[in-house]
């Protein structure tokens, strides 16, 4: 028989189910900490500032991609039901329910299509490909369980129309 040298206790179950807990809310509260540091950048009135390409550039939203422990991007459609339908993996962070773990996130529109005409399928490749992002009127709640990370994208990658 073998012998097994380590003790087992509730104690370690414990543990185990506090390191769970602690994984599942570390992106909460990163996302918390964005929406801290954007309510103050609106504070101090950071503007759009003009490049190059006459588009102002929002300087005080964050974007990001959140993906699943597989390094999936999470995707979703907005404008359903019309011409203006599109996909994105590109988000802002509204609000942040930590006890819930759970965030709004607002819809960025992509400027090129993340969909393939072929396949009809989210093409990682067509996310590098994209520009920058717009921002829309459209929000979707998200569960931070099932996400693992969270790549934050500079806030140059914003356009605003005037």
């Amino acid at each position: 028989m073998f012998e097994d040298n380590s003790t087992y206790s509730e104690h370690d179950d414990e543990q185990e189910s506090k390191d769970i807990n602690y994984c599942n809310t570390c992106l909460c509260e990163v996302l918390s900490e964005i929406v801290e540091r954007e309510k103050e950048n609106e504070e101090y009135n950071i503007t759009c500032d003009l490049k190059k390409s006459k588009q102002p550039v929002c300087s005080d939203i964050i974007p990001f991609i959140i993906q699943t422990p597989y390094g999936h991007p999470f995707f979703t459609w907005g404008r359903i039901g019309t011409n203006q339908c599109f996909a994105t993996v590109f988000f802002r962070v509204v609000k942040v329910d930590c006890k819930n773990n759970c965030a709004v996130f607002q819809l960025l529109k992509p400027n090129k299509s993340i969909i393939d005409e072929d396949t009809d399928c989210l093409e990682n490749s067509s996310i590098c490909e994209v520009d920058f992002v717009t921002q829309t009127k459209e929000c979707v709640v998200v569960d931070l369980k099932c996400y693992s990370s969270v790549k934050f994208i500079s806030p140059s990658f914003i356009k605003k129309y005037k």
